[in-house]
């Protein structure tokens, strides 16, 4: 008997999409948070902060995810591992340049720490939401494969 084996579904992630979306997020968040610190009249130094936070969790988003070269074609079950890696670099870029921002000292540096965290929230959340869009497209029809369900659904044999 020949054992025979699905061929491997070989995919692409939306490159364009994951770029712009949590970098888009990031600056929507620093934008609001330099509005309303300027709204209450903290200071020009600490609406600065607040940008450049922005702007720091929004290259390291970005730089991630050129890092992880999603334009590249892999076997869909080896994206999962890729992108964790992807979001873990993006988790220590942020902090780099988090501590970059720390040791410039640009205005308060709780509010610029607090601008930093929302904005790299947002930017994660930006493109796991893209992630997960995309990779819903690739999964099978109800969920689970056939035989991890009746595996699952299997009573226990005495």
């Amino acid at each position: 008997m020949i054992a025979t084996t699905k061929p491997e579904r070989i995919i692409t992630l939306p490159t364009g999409r994951l770029l712009l979306t949590p970098t888009v997020a990031c600056i929507v968040v620093a934008t609001c948070w330099a509005g309303v610190t300027a709204a209450v009249g903290a200071g020009a130094h600490q609406a600065l902060g607040a940008g450049l936070a922005g702007a720091a969790a929004a290259g390291a988003a970005v730089v991630s995810m050129l890092l992880i070269a999603p334009w590249r074609r892999r076997p869909a079950d080896r994206w999962p591992f890729v992108f964790l890696a992807g979001t873990l670099l993006q988790m220590l870029l942020t902090l780099v340049g988090g501590f970059l921002l720390y040791s410039a000292s640009f205005g308060d540096t709780v509010s610029t720490w607090l601008c930093l965290v929302v904005s790299y929230w947002a930017g994660l959340a930006g493109v796991v939401w893209v992630y997960g869009s995309h990779m819903k497209r690739w999964a099978p029809p109800g969920g689970a494969p056939p035989v991890a369900r009746q595996a699952a659904s299997a009573e226990p044999s005495e």
